[in-house]
């Protein structure tokens, strides 16, 4: 797995695209890569970590088209509709579906700030593989 200057494992890097941008995305497991996508994510949307896990969320998310890609699309259904910020996965992948629950806070402007807006992850370029024993996507979101 790829590391930091630190040597913590990189859990995600954003890389450039034309008019959006992008998330390349590292796991051991593909429950682990899928966590780091949505902490990715969101540190593209907000600025600031002051997230208080006041509100919990079942997840249920079925194949239709490829499952990260469907992930973090519901992550950002719960943000647009009711500013709900992730903070702690407790998810597992099987069977071509991602179930669990995720706990997390609703955005306050006093301890957050918005840098920008990302409208969905889409299929341009979407890449999924595991190599030995690492998880490794690329994802393209539509800003």
């Amino acid at each position: 797995m790829a590391r930091t200057k630190d040597t913590q494992p990189l859990k995600y890097r954003i890389i450039d695209h034309e008019a959006d941008i992008g998330l390349e995305i590292y796991g051991k497991s593909l429950e682990e890569l899928f966590i780091n996508a949505a902490e990715g994510l969101f540190h593209l949307i907000i600025e600031g970590n002051d997230i208080r896990p006041e509100k919990g969320k079942r997840l249920e998310i079925g194949k239709d088209g490829e499952l990260l890609i469907n992930f973090i699309n519901e992550l950002l259904f719960l943000w647009d509709t009711e500013g709900f910020i992730p903070k702690e996965f407790s998810i597992k992948i099987e069977d071509d579906e991602v179930k669990g629950s995720v706990i997390g806070g609703l955005f306050d402007p006093r301890r957050l700030r918005i840098k920008q807006e990302i409208k969905a992850a889409t299929y341009h370029m979407f890449s999924l593989i595991e190599e030995g024993g690492i998880y490794k996507a690329r994802v393209i979101l539509d800003v």
